[in-house]
């Protein structure tokens, strides 16, 4: 069993916003990799912990998942990949999500918004990938 504390410990004050425990998956004999989705009322966080690395999407099931770095680029173009890091520091995330909070909340409460953010999150994984790519 996996929690926000043992996975994500500077997200915690998202349980004061609401948010509870949701899907769950813990391997510990895969080098403690983990799942844990918190539960809010206008979107969700899905924290992911593969070898160490944690890794944070925002949305649902219904909106879909984006990679939180790229929500938070999408609500302040101030924000940039370049001052978050590669990959990002949960804690540089967690800071960042209190101060947006309003946005964000804004963000998944808007279809026409999420929409939008679907076509960012898919230029900024084309860009990437390129990037990755055209180094080999």
């Amino acid at each position: 069993m996996i929690n926000l504390i043992g996975i994500a410990p500077a997200f915690t004050f998202i349980l004061n916003k609401g948010f509870v425990p949701g899907e769950c998956e813990y391997n510990p004999q895969e080098f403690g990799n983990a799942v844990l989705v918190m539960i809010g009322s206008q979107f969700s966080l899905r924290f992911v912990r593969d070898r160490g690395q944690v890794f944070i999407d925002a949305g649902d099931n219904k909106v879909g998942w984006y990679q939180l770095e790229y929500v938070l680029e999408f609500v302040d173009s101030m924000i940039t990949q370049a001052q978050l890091g590669e990959p990002p520091e949960p804690k540089h995330l967690a800071a960042l999500l209190q101060e947006f909070w309003e946005k964000v909340i804004a963000l998944f409460s808007t279809p026409e918004e999420t929409s939008q953010l679907h076509v960012f999150s898919k230029q900024k994984s084309t860009a990437l990938l390129d990037k990755i790519f055209h180094k080999l």
